[in-house]
């Protein structure tokens, strides 16, 4: 690793560790308060948090800049809380975690699409390989899960393409502003549309959250988004696009690893099976193009 890359890639590798820990956090807090709740008070915790920080930083930013902030706050950040907190509220850790490796796929298209990366053999193929693992996934019933786990992997599904717009459409915003302040920002931004998941009981919820409940949220809000998404935007901020959502990739072994450690949920055979396809899928995008003759990459 480059000296350059050096800090970036540490920064890189906690933010991965804090991601697979922060769903079981997440599948804690909406069992005991139900998803849309947990929208709602994980949502207004966060900005409570980060309003002070971004009026001591400086909050300014440029008109030309509010419809890029908009669609990365609201439609990246907070599409992708919506829905982990619905996928992980309907699945196990482990089918979350499979489904949740669709991510790095998401990006490469969307950057593909953007015309930031162009397609490759290797990203092709990957697709495909990815696809037929979610297809595997969905028709063996995701495991089981809790709830409805299709309707959670739909939603697990929508979540992952949000954070790739969030990916992939943030990178300017973080080298003109920094990650703090468009970390920030994301994270305040995502406040009033979280209105919509309340209900006249929310209040009544937040203030009789039990203590396990109260450090999960504490925990989800400090660390698993400010720190954590400070962390990831200097990494995006420094590092290729593709080398980041390549990062994503280590997270869907290691929350099934927590949510066996936390919940004693075990990974079904055929869950493993279907998440091992879509890991080498990404394995093939991210790395294909190495064993491949230069001019099928091209």
């Amino acid at each position: 690793m480059k000296q350059s890359h050096l800090l970036p890639g540490l920064a890189l590798a906690t933010t991965v560790i804090i991601w697979s820990i922060t769903p079981s956090l997440v599948r804690a807090f909406a069992q005991e308060t139900g998803p849309g709740e947990a929208i709602a008070i994980r949502m207004w915790t966060n900005a409570a948090f980060s309003l002070p920080f971004l009026l001591i930083i400086g909050a300014e930013v440029a008109r030309k800049d509010w419809l890029r902030f908009a669609a990365i706050g609201i439609i990246g950040n907070f599409g992708y809380y919506i829905g982990s907190n619905y996928g992980f509220a309907n699945l196990s850790a482990g089918a979350g975690g499979m489904v949740y490796a669709t991510n790095p796929l998401m990006i490469a298209a969307l950057a593909i699409a953007a015309g930031s990366e162009r397609l490759s053999l290797p990203v092709l193929l990957g697709l495909l390989i990815s696809f037929a693992g979610t297809v595997y996934l969905f028709a063996d019933g995701l495991g089981g899960g809790t709830g409805n786990p299709v309707f959670g992997g739909v939603m697990m599904l929508l979540g992952c393409a949000s954070w790739a717009v969030y990916v992939v459409f943030s990178r300017p915003l973080i080298v003109k502003y920094g990650p703090v302040r468009v970390t920030l920002w994301c994270t305040v931004l995502c406040a009033l549309p979280s209105l919509a998941f309340a209900s006249p009981q929310t209040l009544t919820t937040a203030w009789n959250l039990s203590n396990n409940a109260l450090v999960a949220l504490l925990l989800m809000s400090l660390v698993g988004t400010i720190f954590s998404v400070n962390l990831w935007n200097y990494a995006a901020g420094h590092l290729p696009p593709t080398s980041v959502g390549a990062s994503l990739y280590l997270i869907p072994p290691c929350i099934a690893l927590f949510g066996w450690l936390f919940f004693g949920e075990a990974t079904g055979m055929n869950t493993l099976i279907g998440g091992l396809i879509i890991l080498a899928g990404v394995a093939v995008a991210e790395f294909g193009k190495t064993f491949l003759p230069a001019k099928a990459t091209a």
